[in-house]
């Protein structure tokens, strides 16, 4: 093909005017001539912007009040302790028990049975014995009256603060025959209490033949 001077000079005013003729130009040919295709693309770019979310929390601390009280500026006061001594228990004499028993003169034929000798004589002496729940009580803070009676009119007295003891004569010398009576009163420590023992015994005339 003829390529005359018309061609060129169009070319040059379409290079002037800012086409694009990649061919014409100076710019690298496509095979066979053919005009290249214009490709667009478009890329879509997908932002994903997270939601912010500003959350403040504030830690308020729980106000505790605390009512304490104010020490206190009095000094206690000591109270003296009172210690009571308990008084000693006061014995009380619960019961008397009498006894008697031989003495220098007559024979014992039996219990609380006496012989008169031959000269028509008895010797007895009696004693008696103050009990409380502990036992006999031999102290002397009784007071003590025994009488003694017997046949024909017959009486003896004796007093004591022993609250056990015996009779403070030596003997009873006695010569009537017959059944005799001891009667022992003790009034315990402090008159707080009172009891009283008998006894009986007899006197048999001398059996000597």
């Amino acid at each position: 093909m003829h390529r005359g001077p018309f061609r060129t000079g169009v070319l040059a005013l379409g290079c002037a005017a800012g086409l694009t003729a990649l061919t014409a130009c100076g710019g690298a040919s496509p095979a066979a001539d053919t005009p290249p295709s214009t490709v667009t693309s478009y890329v879509t770019v997908t932002e994903t912007v997270p939601a912010t979310t500003t959350s403040r929390t504030t830690s308020v601390p729980a106000t505790t009040t605390t009512n304490t009280a104010a020490p206190s500026t009095t000094s206690p006061v000591a109270t003296p302790s009172t210690t009571t001594s308990a008084a000693p228990a006061v014995p009380v004499v619960t019961s008397v028990t009498v006894l008697t028993e031989r003495s220098g003169l007559g024979h014992l034929i039996g219990p609380d049975m006496y012989e008169a000798t031959s000269w028509g004589k008895a010797g007895v002496i009696f004693r008696w014995r103050a009990l409380t729940a502990d036992g006999e009580l031999w102290k002397e803070t009784c007071q003590v009256v025994s009488t003694v009676t017997g046949p024909g009119g017959y009486v003896h007295n004796d007093r004591s603060a022993a609250c056990s003891g015996r009779m403070r004569a030596n003997e009873l010398v006695l010569g009537t025959p017959g059944v005799y009576t001891v009667t022992t009163e003790v009034v315990g420590p402090e008159g707080l209490s009172t009891a009283v023992g008998t006894k009986t015994f007899e006197i048999f005339p001398d059996s000597t033949p």
